[in-house]
């Protein structure tokens, strides 16, 4: 869960750059991709986990949930972070913003989501 929370922070972190013009493209576009096959290795982790009781059944479909919200975000950052670059604000900070801004946000709150699973399942 942890992997999971880092890889959309340090994604959220990529469009951050990319939106002030400190990266490239290429550059954030890769990054997201790298915590998407994460995000993947820790879904085929917890869904190789065995659930002995009800309390676990309902904990790892909540994890799973919440990947499955984290990796969707990531596919989105991937996307924008990739998109070609548009009008005179984009080429000033670095890329278009108007993709970018929703996808930031998209990624915090997934991570959010899944920071509130942690606190509840006793992980942080």
């Amino acid at each position: 869960m942890k992997d999971a929370s880092a890889a959309a922070r340090t994604t959220a972190m990529a469009v951050e750059l990319r939106l002030k013009g400190h990266t490239t493209a290429a550059a954030g576009s890769t990054a997201a991709d790298d915590m998407l096959k994460q995000v993947e290795s820790a879904t085929k982790d917890v869904q190789g986990t065995s659930a002995s009781n009800g309390d676990d059944q309902d904990l790892r479909d909540d994890v799973l949930a919440a990947f499955a919200t984290i990796s969707r975000a990531l596919i989105h950052a991937r996307d924008a972070l990739a998109a070609p670059q548009g009008g005179p604000e984009a080429s000033r900070l670095g890329s278009d913003p108007s993709r970018l801004m929703p996808v930031l946000d998209e990624l915090h709150r997934a991570s959010d989501q899944l920071d509130a699973l942690m606190t509840k399942a006793g992980i942080q």
